[in-house]
């Protein structure tokens, strides 16, 4: 069974951006979900909720009653590219390695934080 290396990103962007230090991510004030998928079967959700600082982010659908401003569905080998920036976002969004509902703009600096993240995480080897 491959075991997904998404959550090991997440938690890192979960450290970074309740920590507080980004204050580069105020100004991005929405929530997007990702769909991560697995052999084209989606495997679990995350998201990241930056409408109020310092922002948070989660594994699960962001809860009833919040809008979501966009959803990134990305297969898990496809999202460690693109955070680690083998992938960039505009030519993966281009050629449909991933689908973006919503606004796009915001999914775009959420990209570039995340490549930030990636690039500590230890626990990715290829």
């Amino acid at each position: 069974m491959t075991q997904l290396l998404s959550p090991a990103i997440f938690e890192i962007m979960s450290d970074e951006i309740s920590s507080g230090k980004h204050k580069s991510l105020e100004k991005i004030k929405g929530v997007v979900e990702f769909r991560i998928l697995l052999n084209g079967k989606q495997e679990c959700v995350w998201t990241i909720d930056l409408r109020n600082s310092p922002g948070k982010v989660f594994e699960g659908k962001c809860p009833a009653g919040i809008k979501v401003n966009s959803t990134v569905t990305i297969d898990d080998e496809q999202f460690v590219k693109l955070c680690l920036g083998e992938l960039d976002p505009i030519q993966g969004f281009m050629s449909r390695k991933f689908k973006v509902q919503g606004d796009i703009f915001d999914d775009a600096e959420t990209e570039y934080s995340a490549e930030r993240r990636a690039e500590k995480c230890s626990l990715i080897n290829f």
